[in-house]
């Protein structure tokens, strides 16, 4: 069968199934008809473009990239935070978070989400954040939190 009707499979069984592994997305096309290897599929999937969402519980399933609720994109922003983070720092009414070089972006990105109303603004660089915060106390309520979410 063509790649373009076994895509098309791919997305109905991750739609109507909570697929957690490439293997199991082998097994079910298998069982629709399909000769292929866990290798065809691997490759399938990056074409797809699908991620890992969060299901119930500590589950991970195939999705398709957008499908994400906000809940499911607030964990992973939270993920990149807490592997990427490497220091948090208070200069007066900033904050100065240090990361692994080239993903400052998603580090800024995840504080914006955790929605902290004393921010007034934030500029991140490849490996370095600055939040401009409005107190010095704010700043380092800030931190701590930040140093919270992140353990």
């Amino acid at each position: 069968m063509s790649k373009k009707l076994r895509h098309k499979k791919i997305l109905e069984i991750i739609e109507q199934m909570s697929i957690q592994t490439q293997g199991q997305l082998t097994d079910c096309l298998i069982d629709a008809g399909f000769d292929v290897t866990q290798a065809t599929v691997s490759r399938d999937i990056k074409e797809l473009r699908l991620v890992k969402i969060a299901g119930k519980g500590e589950e991970y399933k195939y999705a398709l990239p957008g499908r994400e609720n906000d809940a499911d994109r607030s964990k992973r922003y939270i993920a990149l935070l807490s592997h990427s983070l490497i220091n948090v720092q208070c200069a007066g009414n900033l904050v100065v978070l240090k990361s692994i070089p080239g993903s400052a972006s998603g580090c800024a990105i995840a504080v914006e989400i955790l929605d902290f109303k004393e921010i007034v603004g934030i500029l991140a660089g490849d490996d370095t954040v600055f939040l401009a915060v409005t107190t010095p106390k704010a700043a380092e309520e800030i931190a701590e939190k930040i140093g919270e979410v992140t353990e």
